[in-house]
């Protein structure tokens, strides 16, 4: 903090004395400030360079910069900033990391694969533990939930049974009615003596205003949360969001997925009066794992990973040791910016190598990566069945845009796409062979594999992957196939258009 008061005096400083400067001279205001981004832009353009992103971001952030260049500045600079800053701000150290997750979660895990797992999925869950996702968990039982209202009412009945703690993390948490009913059962646990912690991302929960909050401080909840928007350290922190959805009751049922807390998640929204979502209910040795990520973000967002003790998360309350007599198993996979490589991106990529038949994803937002890219075209030519879910009515013109620049090498390719046309399709869903499934927070774009603090659920050769499969089929049905012969005869403008969003999406 005191380096940033002197940087900041600094500049103030240098300020005076340019404008004192201008002001005797004969260049004006207007030809100085230009002169001055410009040449902002090009140190920006050169830095860029030398950090050797993709050359898609490259591209994107030149072609910015050289248009328009103010914009491209302030831009770069709440957005842009290499992730390696963000870890030098986060303190957070690899040897830290490693240890407290082995204290949470590698002590209480058996390392065996399940002998009811069949080969493929055996092999599969070996190589994403190897790419950084965490242990193997049997004994686990995984309820798939469609859409909000059977969600929330499995959230807030599984609140009221609540005994010992409480822990809740939302991306977005509106104060509207389903939240403000969630809010208060909280505060009513917590007057019965239940231990109640609250953390929220302070971008997408930044409507949330003291009123609602206070009454739950008054209560005794712990209310926190991550990465202030209004702070210090806002031009480090404001591009890598939290996204994660997570509550934990007792240590012993975990809730994750697509839904945050909102009315438009039960279909009360003008705009989008169906909302096709889909969650999990997890019961059993897998809520370790769950509670150590929430533990993590928790630490970090109250003082600091390194200033705040792991001690009191020891007991066994948090890590009761509870088993459920399930089929098949589940591995929780975590990623964000402050991980060396793309976690999720990879345990996505290793999963639909695997497929033999099918490959079947819903996302509302699909800005792949171009090994992602590649890798579904070259899934649907060697012939298996590569199916793409997407909303009918999008939230986000640039996002819808910059999506439909990447459909026509699929369509080509044999992917079959669909367009759900009752609402917004918000589910972040891989199936692979009927066999394997992932269900979480992270979408199908470069924002979720590289930017926001993402994680998903694999579930192996259990009913819910059956329940899945049976969810995309009624989705398929209600919905509209994309065919290539339609796709390829639109507009000139709405290509050029679609060209434009491609060329920026690496910075959405």
């Amino acid at each position: 903090m005191k380096n940033r008061v002197l940087q900041l005096l600094f500049v103030i400083s240098v300020s005076t004395i340019l404008l004192m400067l201008l002001n005797r001279s004969s260049i004006s205001l207007y030809t100085f400030a230009g002169v001055v981004f410009f040449t902002t832009a090009v140190g920006i353009a050169f830095v860029i360079f030398i950090e050797n992103r993709s050359p898609q971001s490259t591209l994107a952030w030149f072609l910015v910069l050289a248009i328009l260049p103010i914009f491209g500045v302030f831009l770069y600079l709440l957005f842009g900033r290499s992730k390696w800053r963000r870890i030098k701000h986060l303190h957070r150290s690899e040897e830290q990391r490693k240890l407290f997750r082995e204290i949470l979660e590698g002590k209480r895990l058996k390392q065996e694969i399940p002998p009811s797992l069949t080969e493929q999925s055996a092999h599969l869950t070996t190589i994403i533990q190897k790419f950084g996702g965490g242990p193997i968990a049997d004994e686990t039982r995984a309820k798939l939930l469609t859409n909000g209202e059977e969600t929330f009412t499995e959230i807030l009945s599984s609140i009221q049974e609540a005994k010992h703690h409480i822990h809740i993390q939302y991306y977005i948490y509106r104060a509207d009615e389903i939240g403000t009913k969630i809010r208060d059962a909280l505060i009513e646990k917590a007057k019965e003596g239940v231990i109640v912690r609250f953390l929220f991302d302070d971008l997408g929960s930044y409507p949330l205003r003291s009123t609602f909050l206070q009454p739950m401080k008054d209560a005794g909840i712990e209310v926190v949360e991550f990465d202030p928007i209004l702070s210090p350290w806002l031009i480090e922190t404001v591009n890598y969001r939290n996204h994660r959805k997570i509550v934990i009751i007792d240590g012993k049922i975990g809730f994750t997925g697509g839904l945050n807390v909102g009315d438009e998640y039960l279909g009360r929204s003008k705009k989008y009066p169906i909302w096709r979502d889909s969650h999990l209910k997890l019961e059993g040795k897998a809520l370790y794992k769950l509670q150590a990520i929430f533990l993590e973000d928790w630490l970090y967002a109250r003082s600091g990973l390194n200033n705040y003790s792991w001690e009191p998360f020891m007991m066994k309350e948090y890590f009761p040791g509870s088993t459920a007599q399930a089929e098949g198993a589940v591995q929780i996979v975590a990623s964000g910016p402050s991980a060396n490589d793309k976690t999720i991106r990879n345990a996505l990529l290793a999963a639909m190598t695997s497929a033999k038949r099918s490959i079947w994803i819903a996302t509302p937002y699909f800005i792949p990566d171009q090994e992602t890219l590649t890798l579904l075209r070259l899934s649907a030519i060697a012939g298996i069945d590569v199916r793409i879910l997407y909303p009918g009515i999008s939230d986000s013109v640039i996002s819808d845009q910059a999506s439909q620049s990447y459909f026509a090498p699929l369509l080509e390719a044999g992917v079959s796409i669909y367009r759900y046309k009752d609402g917004f399709m918000h589910a972040k869903i891989v199936l692979i062979d009927d066999e394997v499934a992932t269900i979480g927070t992270a979408n199908m774009d470069i924002r979720s594999f590289e930017l926001n603090y993402e994680l998903i659920a694999m579930l192996y050769n259990s009913q819910t992957v059956l329940d899945i499969k049976r969810d995309f089929e009624q989705d398929f049905n209600d919905s509209t196939e994309i065919r290539w012969e339609v796709f390829q005869r639109r507009s000139l403008r709405k290509r050029m258009l679609e060209s434009l969003m491609r060329l920026i999406s690496p910075l959405l």
